[in-house]
């Protein structure tokens, strides 16, 4: 950050365990201690580990009590998990037809 970046993520993902709970929250420790010395706002986007639309409200809530609301937007704060989306689609399914779809309508990735 103080090299000038205006993004941090936690890794590719691809390697678990990625963005645990306890590794994402250094993320946002430093991004506020940056703020407090800087006044920059630095984004950030947690990778691997965070697969369902129940477990991303964990995330969201650390996120809000540690740095507050002005980060909880999609420019300051993005998931990177492709089996996310999987979970949000099946969700989504099953809130308009009363049941889940089978996975096999959503990818293998």
């Amino acid at each position: 950050m103080h090299a000038g970046a205006d993004f941090i993520k936690t890794s590719t993902g691809k390697i678990q365990p990625a963005a645990t709970m306890p590794v994402t929250l250094v993320m946002p420790e430093a991004i506020k201690d940056f703020y407090f010395k800087t006044g920059g706002m630095i984004a950030m986007k947690p990778a691997g580990g965070i697969s369902t639309a129940k477990s991303t409200l964990q995330y969201l809530v650390m996120l809000n009590e540690t740095l507050g609301p002005k980060w909880v937007t999609n420019v300051y704060f993005r998931f990177g998990a492709s089996s996310l989306e999987n979970d949000v689609i099946l969700k989504l399914g099953k809130e308009e037809r009363g049941a889940y779809y089978s996975k096999d309508y959503v990818s293998i990735d």
